[in-house]
């Protein structure tokens, strides 16, 4: 027995005395809660479940807001709700459960279960797939790019045929992590052809059934009904100039038809995400050795560790050790987010687009450790200040980070700044002479410097309590006979479809027959962007355009030839 010194046993005597203290009352804890979920508490806009999972038992669990707003369901204890990639752990412990039996290793190489896929010249691991450093393309924007819309069908056999036609990868497999969806459906179908059982059935009886999960299912059919889920929505477009919606018609239905499992499509309930989460201190399914594999975080080639792990992300938070997945898909917004050394865990899961279940999973986890506010849990406070339109317009243009590429577009539209970024637009609220908020993104503040002389503008974005510099592009402006030199048609063999291009009205457009041309601004010198895609052409030996390069972060330098 380890006996305490007499200065050391006071000294624990008063961390507790004051831990006891400090501690808020129950219900301080769940009128804190409310607060944090405060926004989505309403009659008339979809909501939220949360549950706080504390020493084996559920603390705490409360709906906000609706679960389907046609019909004026509220949410409740037992909504089912899509968690989107929060799913990824379940088939990441399928397939570590198939390495017990011996029916696999994480070093096998995939097509040895999954021929179809090229021979890049470099072997992928499954290892590589469920930690992200495969390169492989991801699949949910390859389809995008294919002309394949979310409330299209979209089946596994055309998810596998899209793949066997990528000529490239986005990078040497080990050599970087870029989170890509495809790993966890080539998993999933793994799972499938070793076992003789689709990852949805394997999950049932392998996991879901052992640990008592009645209400979870992985969804490989989108025409099943499922009771007690929750529809899921995004907020409505709207045309510059036209009055907002109110009531529920302020949202739209977002229910993607996509068919694959694996990197995500697990329905679930609070009360079933408490029983896997307890497996983790008590396990039923796997044991200590096979939970640890889970939770150990991955390392690249070049021996420099990653925060992913199997399905998980391992990191830290005012000393205390996290794993936690978030999840998005359609409307459903998803987050589970663990402290073990605390034996408390926190599950938000939602069905709007622009909830943001990270942070308020991760404030309500601070409520309930007594933990200070993370950077920006208290953006929200700051108010709002009146600006001239010539003070916010000097900033709109491009911005490129010169580490990663990725671009940030500020616009002015209709009154105000908007960032473009992540495929999506969010309004700036200016709070300071260059400084702004920015509402329902996961980017909590961006502000503006001008150095003059002759040096780029900088962008500042604060997210998660980072600051990245991104440097403004001198965008240059073709005339319309410059812009025609990109007009045509180019095939697209990888994607199996072509892309027209045009100019109309003095700007370059992409044919779409389902909407609008969008349009493509330019970016520099034979680039130019479309929301999330930038286009780089490519020109021959006599200096005419013959080729593009569609490249959208986590799908790299795919080619089109010029018909």
């Amino acid at each position: 027995m380890h006996v305490l010194q007499p200065l050391t046993l006071a000294l624990a005597f008063a961390a507790a005395s004051f831990a006891a203290a400090a501690a808020p009352a129950p219900a301080d804890l769940d009128a804190g809660t409310d607060t944090i979920f405060a926004q989505w508490n309403h009659p008339d806009t979809p909501g939220c479940g949360v549950a706080v999972f504390r020493d084996g038992a559920v603390a705490f669990h409360k709906g906000y807001g609706q679960a389907n707003l046609e019909l004026g369901v509220p949410i409740g204890a037992d909504t089912v709700f899509d968690i989107g990639s929060t799913s990824k752990q379940f088939t990441a412990a399928a397939v570590l459960l198939l390495e017990r039996d011996g029916r696999l290793s994480l070093d096998d190489d995939v097509r040895k279960y999954v021929p179809e896929l090229p021979d890049y010249g470099r072997t992928i691991t499954l290892r590589h797939l469920l930690q992200h450093t495969s390169g492989l393309r991801d699949y949910l924007v390859l389809q995008l790019l294919a002309g394949i819309a979310y409330d299209d069908y979209s089946s596994d056999r055309q998810t596998l045929d899209l793949l066997a036609r990528q000529k490239a990868l986005n990078f040497a497999p080990g050599s970087e992590y870029v989170y890509s969806n495809t790993g966890y459906f080539l998993a999933a179908e793994v799972v499938k052809r070793v076992s003789g059982k689709p990852l949805a059935q394997f999950a049932r009886e392998r996991i879901f059934e052992p640990l008592g999960m009645r209400n979870t299912r992985y969804r490989d059919d989108h025409t099943l009904p499922v009771r007690g889920r929750a529809s899921a929505y995004s907020k409505a477009q709207t045309q510059p100039g036209q009055p907002q919606p109110a009531g529920i018609e302020r949202y739209r239905i977002d229910l993607p038809n996509w068919d694959q499992v694996g990197d995500g499509s697990v329905l679930t309930t609070l009360a079933d995400l408490q029983r896997w989460d307890e497996n983790f201190y008590r396990p039923t399914v796997g044991d200590a050795a096979f939970l640890a594999r889970l939770q150990q975080p991955g390392q690249l080639d070049s021996g420099e560790p990653i925060d992913y792990a199997l399905g998980l992300m391992v990191g830290e938070q005012h000393g205390l050790k996290t794993v936690k997945h978030g999840g998005a898909w359609g409307g459903y917004r998803a987050q589970l987010l663990r402290y073990p050394q605390r034996h408390l865990s926190v599950a938000a899961l939602c069905n709007a687009a622009h909830a943001d279940t990270d942070g308020m999973a991760q404030r309500t986890a601070g409520l309930w450790l007594g933990l200070p506010p993370e950077p920006g849990a208290a953006r929200a406070q700051r108010a709002a200040v009146t600006l001239p339109a010539a003070a916010m317009q000097r900033w709109t243009g491009v911005y490129r980070n010169p580490k990663t590429g990725g671009l940030r577009r500020i616009q002015w539209n209709d009154g105000e700044l908007e960032l473009h970024a992540f495929g999506d637009s969010f309004a700036l609220r200016p709070v300071g002479a260059t400084e702004f908020e920015v509402e329902d993104s996961p980017i909590e503040a961006l502000s503006f410097r001008d150095p003059g002389r002759g040096r780029p503008r900088m962008l500042v974005q604060q997210a998660e309590g980072e600051r990245t510099e991104f440097e403004a592009l001198a965008v240059p402006a073709p005339d319309a006979a410059a812009l025609a030199a990109y007009a045509g048609d180019y095939r697209c063999e990888e994607l199996g479809r072509d892309y027209r291009l045009s100019v109309v009205d003095g700007a370059l457009h992409r044919f779409d027959p389902r909407v609008a041309p969008p349009r493509l601004d330019p970016l520099e010198r034979d680039s130019f962007t479309e929301d999330a895609i930038t286009y780089r052409f490519q020109r021959s030996a006599d200096g005419r355009i013959d080729g593009v390069s569609l490249d959208v972060g986590r799908v790299r330098d795919l080619r089109c030839q010029r018909r």
